[in-house]
């Protein structure tokens, strides 16, 4: 997918695509970002399938993953195999790989994977995906720029999103891995139900963890449309 004239792309953590890691998250979200296909949800033996294919239909177009770029639209005079040089350039400027704790909880009003503790290498990376891609990255539109400020951004936020396009960047940088859409529609109960069936789901994940040894480009080929895995960047060696 290399040359196509995508809407948008991002820079993700993603698991490798073959992994067991990759299966589980597209699993729950009902589609394989490589390739578009829709799976077989996890359905709580509670719940409706439809029912729980609303909640996870917010995540589900972007695809299993955490955002290290948010998704920007190519600067005029950048084409995709530039953006690809500069994948190449930053995943090359790193050499450890490292393992991530991760548990399941409520960011705000959905749920998510999230880390036990603070990992500063995560930190270095999400750094460089902002600072080193963003030449790549057309100035937000006015209409985007509102919608990302929406929520209530301390004056810091504010300037990073006016300087890099999205607020939650560099020391407000937070690792998810976003399960759910908004959570508005459950009771507290169900809630807690949905967290319980996650953490089962996702065990193997809060055993082992996930290794980080990459940077995964994606991309949005049409406005609003789903997103699709790209290339994967390993780190050099």
């Amino acid at each position: 997918m290399n040359d196509i004239a995508a809407y948008r792309h991002a820079a993700y953590f993603s698991p490798a695509p073959d992994s067991a890691a990759w299966l589980l998250g597209a699993q729950w979200l009902g589609r394989c970002p490589r390739g578009g296909k829709n799976l077989a949800q996890p359905v709580p033996d509670y719940w409706e399938p439809s029912f729980f294919a609303q909640i996870t239909r917010e995540p589900r177009r972007y695809g299993w993953h955490a955002t290290l770029k948010a998704p920007f639209v190519l600067e005029s005079g950048y084409a995709p195999a530039d953006l690809r040089a500069h994948f190449v350039a930053l995943a090359a400027s790193f050499n450890q790989v490292f393992k991530l704790e991760v548990d399941v909880a409520r960011v705000g009003n959905f749920l998510a994977l999230v880390l036990r503790q603070p990992c500063q290498p995560l930190q270095d990376v999400a750094r460089a995906c902002v600072e080193q891609l963003h030449a790549c990255a057309a100035p937000l539109p006015p209409s985007e720029v509102a919608r990302r400020s929406r929520g209530g951004l301390s004056p810091r936020q504010q300037a990073m999103l006016a300087q890099w396009g999205y607020p939650y960047v560099l020391e407000d940088f937070v690792f998810h891995m976003t399960l759910t859409g908004p959570l508005d529609s459950l009771s507290a109960v169900q809630t807690e139900q949905l967290a319980g069936h996650a953490r089962n789901w996702f065990a193997p994940l809060l055993a082992q963890g996930l290794y980080v040894d990459a940077v995964s480009w994606f991309c949005e080929a049409q406005a609003g449309g789903d997103f699709h895995f790209v290339e994967r960047f390993g780190f050099a060696s």
